[in-house]
């Protein structure tokens, strides 16, 4: 069984991170899909969040089974392609859990075929936009990034 892990990723944080660790004790593989949203401005470039999830990817261990990609069609399209019929999301809080809800049911209209597994994130309290911002103030990120910027 494989599945998607989707999202912007525009830092690629240690709660993203065990949502992955998670997902990859459940799937034979995971693609983690930096997904492109033409209507958001990135922080960092695509190619670059390639590289920095993928350093984390092998630093746990996880080369075999986990391919970084980047995509520009809708997540459940993806899926469709490669294979996957599990769509992995990350959730911190409730008001997560009520947007993800949402998407879930959209994603479902798409392919009925298509399961939404919802995975808690460690430091539920962290969002990549909170550590950007710390970044950008010239704060030590290290401890919410599973990799050196």
């Amino acid at each position: 069984m494989n599945a998607v892990y989707a999202g912007s990723f525009d830092m690629f944080t240690n709660g993203h991170l065990s949502v992955l660790d998670q997902a990859v004790e459940m799937f034979d593989k995971v693609y983690v899909v930096i997904a492109i949203n033409p209507n958001k401005k990135r922080r960092f470039e695509v190619d670059y969040m390639i590289e920095k999830i993928n350093e984390a990817v092998e630093a746990r261990g996880y080369a075999d089974k986990v391919e970084v990609v980047s995509s520009d069609a809708l997540v459940v399209r993806f899926a469709q392609e490669n294979g996957c019929r599990y769509l992995i999301r990350g959730l911190r809080n409730s008001t997560d859990y009520a947007y993800e809800e949402n998407m879930a049911l959209i994603n479902t209209a798409l392919d009925k075929h298509i399961k939404t597994i919802y995975l808690r994130a460690k430091d539920a309290a962290i969002s990549s936009s909170m550590v950007y911002e710390l970044y950008l103030h010239g704060e030590d990120v290290s401890s919410y990034l599973p990799y050196k910027l």
